[in-house]
């Protein structure tokens, strides 16, 4: 995802707003008093006034080039060294605008040298500023840039214009953000905002916007909505219809991008894209679209992500290197998705390409390593991506990457240890995985409980005003009322004098007994946070517990699938393969119990259509089987619907394996329902060849002792027929009448 919209447009135009904000600022009298030196301040307004135009075109750099070496000659014939100062700024605004501040660099740095001690205070930030912009924002230019616009702040501070110290400061944590220092980005935009509110500045929406995008890059995604947020409701309130809010809407679909929020996601992207276009933002209209594409590619709708980043190409050439690389990895992963291999390929040589190529951006060759390691794994090429596992890791100690993209790099250095047979290494990376994964899974609900507690804010805030609304009108109808019962009023005076006399005694014991009931009320409701308190504790431990119950499944499951590459003999594999299958039904029912509010019961028809789909992957019968299901969707205790699930999976397996030799086509059927007196039945039957002459109610196969010790376990009945027209097993149970194994 494009994290943010940050171009070389944007930072000029905010340092353009500064310099001529300076530049007025600059127009005091010197000590030359001559017409010759006011012509050289005349000179410096023409010369601005070509910079200050729309459009850079070149015309108007060639006349400010013009206006800056008349204001040269005449200040060297004058010995004016303000105006000659005033002459190289001119000369490197202009070197700034044509695109060339890097060959203005030489001239700035003379400006700032002779303004030092012949400018005035304007004109001396006003130099450094300029200097500053003379950098670029990536490698080494960053750090002088950075330390050179600081400098102009502590100037603009000197000289009591907040305001001005207030953009730059601004500027300035926009570019310790783009260089991902955002822990310095957020204490340079929350002290500019300090100045902003000391101004009562009231355009606001900028900063909350980039304070919001700094606390993003933190990780703190709950503050960075919050602060985002705060910027839509000023834009709207201020009926802003700029290009700024463009970005905003952005940024706010970018933050439920993080917390999985995709449809909102999409909501706020479409509202930029529909402001970019209006505004003819080419720019920023691809930046959405690419956005649009990759949030589409998360909802597995591939196609239409596919055809969101075929109308980008529409657009014209992209630009910027890390959209390419952003459009080249949403192509890849879609193609792979779709199992379009070929295509996919033209897109993996193109990033091979930019990796080769080189970069000075690192987040851009660190996102590309990690799709080309995803594309190879995908074909099976494991050895090839052990050098880009190593340059990835290498690059990570300088240059880290969020959370999320750490553990999608361990886990895909995990399989590739897996294939190539290193299981020490493979069991340290899986053990990374998880951890980084679960680190998610904390941080997801963290932002989940911060995006409630900002709705209830919003709600309660909704609320007050409500409240606040009625009360208003209550002392409308008070007062109107007041006016008609005014003269009442004063003859009833007396009569309640007399009547307030002997209701003061029954005042005060109502009053008594209100403060008893107050009291009482306040003592209920502390038992019941603390009851409250205690029951959301033990429902956080028991969702734990599930959690961890999958994620030890799922840990063996993926050892045990690494363990079975490396064995030859097929009775360990298919025993292997058994057991993972049986720790795959016991896993769905924990992952499924944390993943919902309901602790405690199952939903039948979504385990049994989950766990035959899992095994027609599994055992690829898309050709030949056909599963016809017919289950109620009752809710099972977790001791019944595991034993349940097992026997599911055993007798599946065995149609699946035993039942259709060679290759033959027929049906399994699955019905799973409860009759009026309580009890429910769950039939596997088959239409295969049966068991033979042999007689089925005496096989001591594992797979039989286990169907029936499940049943018994079930207090239940085990039946199990066979016949030429296949096998039938049926078993039936009594809900809640579970037997404890022990």
């Amino acid at each position: 995802m494009l994290e943010y919209i940050i171009s070389s447009r944007c930072m000029t135009a905010i340092l353009f707003l500064l310099l001529v904000s300076v530049s007025l600022l600059g127009q005091v009298p010197g000590v030359y008093k001559k017409t010759d030196t006011a012509q050289v301040s005349a000179w410096l307004r023409e010369g601005e006034a070509y910079l200050d135009r729309p459009e850079s075109k070149e015309e108007d750099m060639k006349m400010a080039f013009q206006v800056a070496d008349r204001m040269e000659q005449r200040s060297k014939q004058l010995n004016y060294q303000r105006g000659l100062g005033l002459s190289y700024l001119l000369r490197a605004k202009a070197y700034r605008e044509s695109g060339q501040a890097a060959k203005g660099r030489p001239v700035s740095r003379e400006a700032l040298s002779i303004l030092n001690t012949y400018g005035t205070l304007p004109e001396k930030a006003q130099a450094v500023i300029e200097l500053g912009g003379s950098y670029s924002n990536d490698g080494p230019d960053y750090a002088p840039k950075v330390a050179l616009y600081q400098e102009g702040i502590r100037r603009y501070l000197e000289m009591h214009d907040t305001l001005s110290a207030a953009k730059l400061m601004e500027f300035v944590g926009d570019l310790q953000q783009y260089g991902e220092d955002y822990n310095n980005a957020l204490t340079t935009l929350q002290e500019a905002l300090t100045l902003y509110q000391k101004t009562n500045f009231k355009r606001l929406q900028g900063i909350y916007s980039l304070i919001g995008q700094a606390y993003h890059g933190a990780g703190n995604f709950v503050e960075s909505l919050r602060y985002n947020l705060k910027a839509v409701e000023v834009s709207e309130a201020l009926g802003e219809d700029g290009q700024l809010l463009s970005t905003i809407y952005n940024r706010v679909g970018l933050m439920y991008y993080s917390i999985t929020y995709t449809d909102q996601a999409l909501e706020y992207f479409n509202k930029g894209l529909e402001h970019a276009k209006k505004y003819n933002d080419t720019a920023t209209v691809r930046t959405m679209l690419i956005n649009i594409a990759d949030a589409l590619r998360n909802k597995k709708e591939y196609h239409r992500s596919l055809d969101t980043l075929a109308s980008t190409e529409k657009l014209g050439p992209i630009p910027g290197e890390s959209e390419i690389v952003l459009v080249e990895m949403t192509y890849l992963k879609n193609f792979v998705a779709l199992n379009e291999l070929n295509k996919a390929q033209i897109h993996f040589q193109n990033l091979l390409t930019f990796l080769e190529k080189g970069s000075d951006q690192e987040r851009n060759k660190q996102l590309s390593r990690l799709a080309v390691i995803f594309y190879l794994q995908h074909i099976g090429r494991f050895a090839e991506t052990i050098p880009f596992l190593e340059d990835y890791q290498q690059t990570l100690k300088t240059f880290p990457l969020s959370l999320i993209r750490k553990a999608d790099a361990e886990y895909m250095a995990f399989r590739t240890d897996s294939a190539l047979g290193k299981m020490t290494a493979a069991v340290n990376h899986f053990q990374n995985y998880k951890y980084l994964s679960d680190s998610l899974t904390n941080m997801n609900q963290a932002k989940q409980l911060g995006l409630l507690r900002l709705q209830f804010e919003t709600e309660k805030k909704d609320q007050d005003i409500e409240l606040l609304t009625q009360k208003s009108k209550v002392q409308e109808i008070s007062l109107q009322k007041g006016k008609v019962f005014r003269n009442v009023i004063i003859g009833g005076i007396c009569m309640l004098s007399l009547i307030l006399v002997l209701v003061y005694n029954r005042y005060r014991l109502k009053t008594r007994t209100a403060q008893k009931l107050a009291q009482q009320q306040q003592e209920i409701n502390a038992q019941n946070n603390i009851l409250q308190k205690l029951v959301e504790d033990k429902e956080w431990l028991l969702k734990e517990i599930h959690h961890r119950v999958k994620n030890n499944l799922q840990i063996i499951i993926s050892l045990l699938n690494s363990q079975s590459q490396y064995l030859e003999n097929e009775d360990a594999i298919a025993a292997i393969r058994n057991s993972q299958n049986r720790m795959y039904a016991m896993s769905l029912i924990h992952q499924r119990l944390y993943s919902t509010d309901n602790l405690g019961a199952i939903d039948m028809n979504w385990y049994i259509n989950e766990l035959v789909g899992f095994m027609q992957d599994s055992f690829d019968t898309s050709r030949n089987l056909i599963f016809d299901i017919d289950s109620d969707a009752l809710m099972l205790d977790v001791a019944q619907a595991i034993p349940l699930g097992l026997i599911l999976n055993e007798a599946v397996s065995n149609s699946i394996k035993y039942a259709f030799p060679e290759d033959r086509k027929g049906t399994v059927t699955i019905i799973f329902n409860k009759d009026s007196y309580g009890y429910c039945a769950l039939s596997i039957a088959d239409n295969g060849v049966g068991f033979g002459r042999a007689k089925p109610e005496e096989s001591t196969s594992l797979g039989m002792s286990l169907m029936k010790g499940l049943a018994e376990q079930l207090n239940g009945t085990f039946h199990l027929k066979s016949n030429e027209d296949g096998v039938l097993i049926q078993v039936r149970f009594l809900i809640g009448s579970f037997i404890n194994a022990n």
